[in-house]
């Protein structure tokens, strides 16, 4: 067995299961990304997702269709579009089925790391009331990270003129379509590898550990992505970095809010919610710089929440013992 230093941690207090924790009671080290529950599920979450991920565009090279369709360039055809090729759909299903690769992941090391309680992730995936103001941070935060970037879209670009109720009808069902696929993430990002990564550390570096790793994960897909939009090596490059600099702050924010809730539930309603709006505002306007204004803003928020985060907190003074 590794032995493992015992440190001291700043006051944090958060519930797992029945029993209160304090993080400023004496905590085993920090555990390290690599030994052996962590790497089983890793493997299984990379594995996966770019077999399928990598099948889908094979499939689709083979069909001769080009790309397969994602995220909201699927869900818009098949509402409104009517019925896709039929060397187009599969592709698209099975790229779309890649995405669950995390989530098997995170189950099935949760059964196999002794830190983790039986049944405790389903806790977590079930944990819907986690408080209205919880809730109302996550709302406030996708106002400040998209609606700039809405107002400056529709000030700067020409718009599709699709029709509103289509719009509204898209939103609805992008959202659940994310929070059914992509949104299931979750279940091994915080659900699994977030969770185990927090004793001995805050959020803001766990945040940078599975930020990275996440973004790496996302790889193939995305670069079907910047292919399907025609984008050459020296556009692609830069739209990687940035794209993975989004990431880490997304990782930053959802560590936040786990560390404060414990509830993968709500972990996957932000994802679902990040993605549906600017993702939405992309479709509707061609070229729109939504994406590069949200990463922005998303780091002024992150950054703000760590500065907010490292106040002290007012501690009550300890009760003298009787004894």
């Amino acid at each position: 067995m590794n032995r493992r230093q015992v440190t001291s941690q700043p006051l944090r207090v958060y519930r797992e299961g029945m029993k209160t924790i304090t993080a400023s009671e004496p905590t085993v080290g920090a555990a390290r990304l690599w030994q052996r529950p962590h790497g089983t599920y890793l493997a299984i979450a990379f594995g996966y997702s770019w077999v399928l991920w990598i099948a889908a565009w094979i499939a689709a090279g083979q069909a001769g269709v080009g790309q397969p369709l994602l995220n909201e360039g699927f869900v818009w055809p098949v509402l409104f579009d009517g019925p896709l090729p039929g060397g187009l759909l599969l592709p698209s299903l099975v790229a779309l089925a890649a995405v669950y690769g995390p989530m098997l992941g995170g189950m099935i090391a949760s059964r196999r790391d002794p830190s983790i309680p039986s049944g405790s992730l389903m806790r977590q995936v079930l944990k819907v009331n986690v408080g209205g103001r919880e809730y109302g941070r996550v709302v406030l935060i996708l106002l400040i990270v998209s609606l700039p970037a809405l107002i400056l879209t529709v000030a700067t670009v020409d718009g599709s003129g699709r029709a509103l109720s289509q719009v509204a009808m898209f939103l609805l069902v992008f959202f659940a379509v994310q929070f059914l696929t992509s949104g299931t993430e979750e279940i091994g990002w915080r659900g699994y590898l977030t969770r185990v990564l927090l004793p001995g550390r805050d959020f803001w570096s766990v945040g940078w550990i599975v930020g990275p790793i996440w973004a790496l994960w996302h790889l193939p897909v995305v670069l079907m992505i910047f292919l399907a939009q025609g984008m050459v090596i020296v556009q692609i490059v830069p739209s990687l970095v940035g794209f993975g600099i989004g990431i880490v702050a997304m990782a930053i924010l959802q560590a936040w809010f786990y560390e404060r809730t414990r509830s993968v539930f709500l972990a996957m309603f932000i994802h679902a919610l990040f993605n549906t709006l600017p993702l939405t505002i992309i479709l509707l306007w061609e070229g729109s710089p939504a994406a590069v204004v949200s990463n922005v803003l998303l780091w002024v928020v992150v950054i703000v929440v760590r500065r907010r985060s490292q106040r002290p907190a007012l501690v009550p003074p300890a009760v003298p013992s009787q004894d």
